[in-house]
């Protein structure tokens, strides 16, 4: 579990817990102790979850002076098991909580674009603006594309990149995303679109990778190929 791999990592660098004080940081390592610390904290209460940071400490002291310790196996097991659970409940919370966050966002900004007369929006609910059009082919569903694209949150965060990565990529249209299946057989090859995928029509109430649940994804697509399934 990452929480524990994290807990062995501050324990290496925590000779100050008993030593000096820590606030002193004196040297590197006690300010990276100090750091690590830092970012567990923000950790939990970022997360809402709940922790006693004086039997954490005293754990850790515990730890890393190879005192014997309170909880032994097996109710060291059943312990962080039960805390495992915990933090799936923890984490399944703030899932919820992200997209309904997100979805608010997301029905502002859809309702704003369509205010503007250049943003056209299809009966599922994807909008999409003409930046350049092609006049190559059209893809169908059962086709392969090769794209060029650029995938951001609406505060501008880019969480994907073909153009960053300086390759273009193919996939089926099968293979992808509601919103991509649909958005590029609007498109023939040479055109370059922007989409605004709502979270029903993306990744839905899940977090996938960098993406929040709930996230209204944009995207600036280049259309370069089509290949028909053979």
């Amino acid at each position: 579990m990452r929480i524990i791999k994290v807990l062995g990592i501050v324990i290496a660098f925590t000779a100050c817990i008993n030593t000096i004080n820590c606030q002193e940081l004196k040297t590197k390592l006690d300010s990276a102790a100090y750091v690590m610390g830092s970012q567990m904290g923000e950790y939990y209460f970022l997360n809402q979850i709940e922790i006693n940071v004086e039997a954490f400490i005293a754990g850790l002291r515990d730890g890393y002076n190879a005192n014997r310790l309170k909880i032994q196996e097996p109710q060291k097991s059943e312990v962080m098991k039960a805390f495992e659970m915990y933090m799936q409940q923890k984490q399944q919370e703030k899932s919820e909580r992200d997209a309904r966050f997100n979805k608010e966002v997301a029905k502002s900004i859809l309702e704003q674009n369509r205010q503007n007369k250049d943003i056209k929006e299809t009966s599922t609910g994807l909008q999409y603006q003409v930046i350049k059009e092609g006049k190559g082919k059209k893809p169908v569903a059962s086709d392969k594309v090769k794209v060029h694209y650029v995938g951001t949150l609406y505060n501008g965060t880019v969480f994907d990149s073909s153009r960053e990565r300086k390759e273009p990529i193919t996939f089926g249209l099968s293979q992808v995303i509601p919103g991509w299946t649909e958005g590029l057989q609007l498109m023939t090859e040479g055109s370059t679109y922007k989409f605004w995928i709502p979270s029903e029509l993306g990744y839905g109430n899940r977090a996938t990778g960098s993406i929040p649940a709930g996230s209204l994804l944009i995207f600036e697509v280049e259309l370069l190929e089509v290949n028909p399934a053979e």
